[in-house]
């Protein structure tokens, strides 16, 4: 059974309970209206003695109207109570019933009757009639009993009862309809989010709930919904990145590492079968076993480092100049290759928080680039400008440029932007990665541009202080 069923099956059925309760206190109410009325009257014709009777054409004396409680008709007199009078054995000594002459009603039932005076309430001797009596006591323990019969107090209260039920039912279709279209205009949103999860449970992430009124629980919690929808769509595509990084991760370290392992393998088995007879055939298997080794050192070694990285390894955090570090690199460079003039352009001294080994490893790293990936004679700038809170680095070159289509790529894992991936031009693709996993671990930025017709911008910008919690390094 749905929740909007519950809700208006419960409702009408807390409209149906209210509905009898109103109804059995209207009527329970009318019917002591009534009753205390006929009390009243009783107690009055007590006061006043025996009732009179009223014969049709008769005219009371000194023209006086009819007492309140006598009733005239053109056939026969009415008497509108029984009078019964008890012995003080408890015997009938007088009885007058109710009703007209020719149709009297029948007499009240005082069988049993006990001596308190007071209001009781009697049946008729053939059960078929109802009284409130009056018992009145008289001299020597003898009883009178007033009574007047109670048809009309339940023919009242039935027409009530009848009336309180059809209007009872009218009310109870009406707040049954109106729930039912209530509970249905507020239950539609609840509706939307239960469409809305569906589809995203069959993989529909970018599903959303529709906004309504924010001022409303419903709307406040779609809004917060769609809120934590976007985060979880926005965890699950960095989720799928990363499992694709890593997919290709894995695949480029197998395809870097398998052309050194060929190598040294195939050297290997060659001297091992008797392929190298001749000294300097050997000497050259020897030299391209290490050269390979080497390469794949490096391999490794970056992989470790971007390793760390991952495995959220704390930063060295302390004051260093980067100033001086830029200055001690591009010192190195010059003296690596000279062929490769470089500039800095750099305050004395720009004093920030930062690993200074990590830092260096930045820099070294966009300068190796430099020398690998550009002719001879080609300028290098290294720009410092220090600012409100940020240190902004930027290595320039006015090499050949990398193409606009591989901007976005160069700092991805084994990208090269050769798509020969010729290792001519040196290195696995781990370079800039690795500049980009520290920069980011400093809390900074770094990308990269075209500079000018040609060449290359790689801008870095650093806080001054350190991120409270470091990124991952």
């Amino acid at each position: 059974m749905s929740l909007r069923t519950r809700l208006v099956i419960s409702f009408t059925i807390l409209l149906l309970v209210a509905i009898l309760a109103v109804g059995f206190v209207a009527s329970r109410s009318t019917s002591d209206i009534l009753v205390s009325q006929i009390d009243r009257t009783l107690l009055g014709i007590a006061e006043r003695g025996p009732l009179p009777v009223q014969r049709p054409g008769e005219v009371p004396k000194d023209n006086e109207p009819p007492p309140p409680d006598v009733q005239t008709d053109s056939e026969s007199f009415l008497r509108p109570t029984a009078e019964i009078v008890l012995s003080n054995e408890g015997f009938v000594v007088l009885a007058r019933p109710s009703g007209f002459a020719d149709d009297p009603d029948p007499l009240p039932d005082v069988a049993g009757l006990t001596d308190a005076p007071g209001f009781v309430y009697l049946d008729a001797v053939d059960a078929t009639l109802r009284y409130r009596a009056l018992v009145r006591g008289l001299p020597e323990g003898a009883q009178v009993v007033l009574a007047w019969p109670l048809k009309e107090v339940g023919a009242a209260t039935s027409e009530l009862i009848r009336t309180l039920l059809l209007a009872g039912a009218g009310v109870l279709l009406l707040g049954a309809a109106a729930t039912w279209w209530t509970v249905r205009q507020s239950m539609r949103p609840v509706d939307e989010m239960v469409d809305t999860a569906e589809a995203i449970a069959g993989g529909d992430l970018s599903r959303r709930v529709p906004e309504t009124n924010p001022n409303t629980e419903l709307g406040r919690l779609g809004v917060s919904l769609n809120e934590m929808l976007t985060h979880l769509e926005e965890a699950v595509e960095t989720e799928r990145d990363a499992k694709n990084r890593l997919r290709r991760f894995v695949a480029d370290a197998s395809h870097e590492l398998r052309t050194p392992l060929a190598t040294i393998s195939g050297y290997a088995e060659l001297r091992g079968k008797g392929g190298l007879p001749a000294p300097q055939d050997e000497d050259k298997a020897w030299s391209r076993i290490e050269s390979e080794s080497r390469r794949m050192a490096v391999l490794i070694e970056d992989m470790l480092a971007l390793a760390r990285l991952d495995q959220s390894q704390a930063l060295r955090i302390g004051a260093v100049d980067a100033a001086q570090i830029i200055r001690d690199a591009a010192g190195d460079h010059a003296a690596i290759d000279p062929r490769r003039p470089i500039r800095v352009d750099s305050p004395d001294s720009v004093i920030l928080e930062a690993d200074e080994e990590r830092l260096t490893q930045v820099i070294t790293s966009l300068l190796s680039n430099v020398r690998v990936h550009t002719p001879e004679g080609t300028e290098t700038d290294v720009v410092v400008k220090p600012a409100a809170g940020v240190v902004s680095i930027d290595v320039v070159d006015n090499g050949p440029g990398i193409p606009d289509a591989a901007l976005d790529q160069i700092f991805d894992r084994f990208y090269r932007a050769d798509p020969s991936r010729s290792r001519s031009l040196g290195g696995a693709g781990l370079g800039l990665a690795i500049v980009q996993a520290i920069v980011e671990a400093h809390g900074g930025t770094v990308s990269a541009s075209r500079a000018g017709p040609g060449g290359t911008r790689i801008a870095i910008q650093l806080p001054r202080e350190a991120p409270t919690e470091s990124p991952p390094v």
